[in-house]
């Protein structure tokens, strides 16, 4: 400690104030740093003027003392108290949110514009499922709009996390009213009126389902049989949930980042341990899955871990195997939970060891069925070499008639010839020559040389008829004919051209009409 004093008359001296439960621990930090202050330039000039005896320690001034307060690593409970308060910020902004929905449904609502209020209600369950009033205002936009077996499965929502809430009860026994399912709506009624018998409402719709239930069995005086429906549905409980059921609790979902950070799906076991530092970069899961639960620290918990039946281990196992951060009330906090938890979980593997033997043994056999065939089996696995090899050659030969093929195309492109009103278009195969002047064509051994003149009929009485002698009249005239000539086979109908036995008639002249 001596040595230390001695060297903080030239150097920063400061402290280090550690903030525990108890009393503040205050620890000596030496600094060795000194910047040169004023008061060096003012001995500097005293010295150059001349002065003598004059102080050194003038020379340096220390700085100000810096108290740096260090707090001590936080405990899990302080974790999970700031944890907590940031999931309460942000519940109570998603709950004000859901409520400005509902508030915009039900002015929507007043207004009588149904088709326009109800969008509004299912924003805000989304928002904040737990929430009967919303399905009940939902329930009700649904009956305005004639949409009743939706009405029933709101209400029926409703009911399932209120079952002690007689507005949903009775808006279910209205749809199902209006849906001719009697019975069930009298029960409905009934259980209101059971427990709040002031409901004008329901009395006034029980009264008058009841004259339906009364009414429905007779057509003027005949009586009617039996309906077949009800003996379709006489197991159902149509009472679900009754009155004196629990409410259904639905467990709240982490709605942070992480939580919905599904990654590849693997979970990150840096994540579930000592945290990862990669945050929504990080390609594997960090949020929970049907092998782990979440504990209120955010991390994935193994669930075979709280069975005492993990078989990896803290050391290997990629999920959480700390207790500390679960909630105090969970099945994990009650032996006779997790024995049924157990119990669960064996019969879901057994019958999934059950399933995967099942393919296999279907696989075996499909496998001897092809070898009985005499058909080669498909192979999962990696191609052979033989095979590869072939692919190989194949693509390669590909490749190359590929090659040749858009080398041939590029060359006929740029080939245009013309031969005596014929011309070459590009892309063609094969290109007629260009026969010489004078050549005659070889007449071919038991060949007739056809004559176009009883084809092609004159235009005109007297009208020269073209020689055919030469092969380059002969295609001519095959190739230029007259509109009027026919083809065996087809019919050329012209419409506007009169036959020729049929003589014009003459506009002067007055035609007569015999009636």
């Amino acid at each position: 400690m001596a040595q230390t004093e001695a060297t903080v008359s030239k150097s920063e001296e400061g402290r280090t104030i550690l903030s525990g439960e108890t009393n503040p621990i205050t620890i000596p930090v030496v600094v060795d740093e000194a910047e040169p202050s004023s008061g060096a330039t003012a001995s500097s000039e005293v010295k150059e003027a001349g002065g003598s005896g004059v102080d050194e320690s003038l020379a340096t001034t220390p700085a100000a003392s810096v108290n740096v307060v260090l707090s001590q690593p936080k405990t899990t409970e302080e974790l999970i108290a700031a944890r907590a308060l940031k999931r309460a910020a942000r519940k109570s902004a998603i709950r004000e949110k859901a409520e400005g929905h509902k508030r915009t449904g039900d002015i929507l609502f007043e207004a009588n514009k149904y088709k326009a209020a109800y969008p509004h209600y299912l924003e805000a369950i989304q928002l904040w499922g737990s929430n009967p009033a919303y399905f009940i205002s939902l329930a009700g936009a649904y009956r305005k709009l004639q949409w009743y077996e939706e009405a029933a499965h709101a209400a029926t929502r409703a009911l399932t996390l209120d079952p002690k809430n007689s507005e949903a009860r009775y808006v279910r026994g209205v749809a199902r009213m209006e849906q001719r399912l009697l019975k069930p709506a009298r029960l409905d009624f009934e259980t209101v009126l059971e427990h709040d018998p002031s409901h004008l409402r329901a009395r006034a719709a029980l009264t008058e389902v009841s004259h339906f239930i009364a009414t429905s069995g007779q057509l003027g005086t005949h009586e009617l049989g039996p309906n077949p429906i009800e003996e379709l549905v006489k197991d159902v409980d149509f009472g679900f949930p009754h009155y004196e059921q629990d409410a259904l609790e639905i467990a709240s979902v982490s709605d942070s980042s992480d939580c919905n950070h599904v990654g590849n799906g693997v979970q990150c076991r840096f994540y579930n341990h000592e945290g990862c530092a990669r945050g929504t970069a990080c390609l594997f899961s960090h949020a929970p899955d049907e092998k782990s639960v979440r504990d209120e620290l955010g991390r994935n918990v193994c669930i075979y871990h709280l069975l005492d039946s993990c078989k990896f281990g803290a050391s290997k196992c990629i999920y959480s195997h700390s207790k500390e951060a679960l909630p105090k009330s969970g099945w994990w906090a009650s032996p006779e939970q997790i024995a049924k938890v157990k119990s669960v979980i064996e019969v879901a593997e057994q019958k999934a060891r059950e399933q995967r033997h099942l393919e296999s043994e279907r696989w075996k056999a499909h496998i001897k069925a092809l070898k009985a065939a005499g058909k080669q089996p498909k192979s999962a696995g990696v191609k052979s070499a033989e095979k590869k090899g072939g692919e190989e050659k194949d693509a390669g030969k590909q490749e190359v008639e590929g090659r040749n093929a858009k080398e041939v195309s590029a060359a006929d492109t740029g080939i245009e010839k013309k031969a005596e009103g014929e011309k070459i278009t590009s892309g063609k195969a094969s290109v007629q020559k260009k026969k010489p002047e004078g050549q005659k064509r070889k007449p071919q051994a038991g060949r007739r040389k056809k004559s176009f003149a009883a084809v092609v009929p004159a235009k005109a009485a007297g009208a020269p008829v073209a020689p055919t002698d030469s092969p380059e009249a002969e295609k001519k005239s095959a190739t230029v004919a007259d509109p009027a000539t026919t083809t065996p086979g087809f019919t050329d109908y012209q419409l506007n051209v009169p036959p020729a036995d049929v003589k014009p008639l003459v506009q002067d002249a007055p035609v007569a009409l015999s009636y």
